[in-house]
């Protein structure tokens, strides 16, 4: 359905007295004469622990086994004195956003998908000091969708980031000059403080109507952006802060946010 991660097989097998061996006792009793009471009665107690199972995978419940593996991963105890570069390479969807404070927070989007949970994994010298988030080797039935990733305001980032469908929210951030490539859905909120940032892919670039960008490559833009001598202002009475550029082959389509 979209919903359920396969996983489920192992919570209903983790709970075989409930599942597995009523079916057994069905299929021992199968010429009994008892056989269509026991029948109607398995099947009643199947439908509610598969109902019950079910709304317990959409809600992380912990009496689950699949929900008993640690999925969720934060630092929040990066200096200020440092620049941070993350690294994040999946094959599948982020969630990002920003949170009050230092570090960082990832946790798994909980939906089927082919990603593995994730780790996290930062240099303890250079400046920038990169922070990686990759892929733990994962059965295929324990596979997400993607990772929801908070990154604090208080931290400098640099970015270089490919996921595909993904939903970035980038406002009350503090960013150098970033990469971002795949697919997906992006905002620029008003709070963003960046110069640059690199596109390449298929993205809907959604900007805050008190952000100032410049765009240098093709894009589609509103017909009331200018289209001038160095590129395109949405906002061409005020000066620029942020400068984006198009990647050539990349199709991004901009609107107002």
């Amino acid at each position: 359905m979209g919903y359920l991660r396969p996983s489920i097989i192992y919570d209903y097998l983790d709970y075989w007295p409930l599942t597995i061996f009523p079916l057994s006792l069905v299929v021992i009793f199968r010429n009994s004469k008892f056989n269509e009471v026991l029948t109607n009665f398995v099947n009643i107690l199947l439908i509610i622990i598969v109902t019950i199972f079910s709304i317990a995978h959409l809600f992380d419940s912990k009496f689950l086994s699949t929900y008993q593996n640690e999925s969720f991963y934060k630092n929040y105890n990066l200096s200020d004195s440092f620049q941070y570069k993350l690294l994040i390479d999946i094959d599948g969807k982020l969630n990002f956003s920003s949170s009050n404070g230092f570090g960082y927070s990832v946790d798994i989007i909980d939906r089927p998908g082919k990603v593995g949970y994730p780790e996290s994994i930062e240099t303890l010298v250079g400046n920038p000091r990169a922070v990686i988030f990759r892929e733990i080797e994962t059965s295929n039935l324990f596979k997400v969708e993607g990772w929801n990733i908070r990154l604090g305001e208080k931290n400098l980032w640099e970015l270089d980031i490919f996921s595909v469908d993904s939903k970035i929210y980038f406002d009350n951030l503090n960013l150098l000059p970033s990469k971002l490539s795949g697919t997906g859905e992006i905002f620029l909120g008003d709070n963003l403080k960046m110069e640059n940032l690199i596109i390449s892919g298929n993205y809907e670039i959604s900007v805050s109507d008190k952000l100032s960008i410049l765009i240098i490559g093709q894009a589609e833009t509103p017909e009331d952006w200018l289209e001038a001598t160095v590129g395109i202002l949405n906002l061409p009475e005020e000066t620029y802060t942020l400068v984006i550029e198009i990647i050539d082959g990349s199709q991004v389509l901009f609107k107002d946010g």
